[in-house]
């Protein structure tokens, strides 16, 4: 019972926005067609760990306010956090700043302004999601690389021991 009473006091409270717009164009028939929609409206729910805002249409808000973690926690809610979502400072490895960023340029690489991933990982899966070429070319460059340095360094202990 208090768990409903929550839900809708969380449904009266949902910020209203603003209805998207949908725009036809005039198809040069002769005798056009209209159609009135009423929607219900949408608003703003918010994620309760990453404090990410979503667009929802008052239609579903009470099956998002529903959802729960595996911890029970909500997962939505529709009140406003005090921060913003949480962002990362770590930049793309094909952002302008970069200072690898001359080989990329000569390489022929586009430039990416991605700038707030939270962590190495994210580093990674942004490339390879986001810049599959280029990354599969970034790999295949530090592959060649490492084989290189590892040429080098059996011909030196094979000297080493020849010697």
């Amino acid at each position: 019972m208090e768990e409903t009473m929550e839900l809708e006091e969380r449904l009266r409270n949902a910020e209203l926005v603003e209805e998207p717009q949908i725009i036809l164009e005039d198809s040069g028939l002769e005798a056009a067609m209209t159609a009135r929609v009423k929607s219900a409206g949408y608003v703003y729910i918010y994620d309760t760990k990453t404090r990410e805002m979503s667009l929802c249409n008052r239609n579903m808000l009470s099956h998002h306010l529903q959802k729960k973690r595996a911890d029970g926690s909500p997962v939505f809610t529709t009140v406003k956090p005090s921060e913003g979502p949480a962002r990362g400072h770590l930049k793309c490895l094909l952002h302008a700043d970069n200072p690898g960023r001359w080989h990329y340029d000569e390489l022929g690489l586009p430039t990416c302004r991605k700038s707030n991933l939270t962590s190495p990982y994210q580093v990674t899966r942004h490339m390879q999601k986001r810049h599959k070429m280029e990354w599969a070319t970034i790999k295949e460059e530090q592959d060649r690389a490492e084989k290189e340095a590892t040429r080098k360094m059996q011909e030196a202990l094979l000297k080493k021991a020849t010697k």
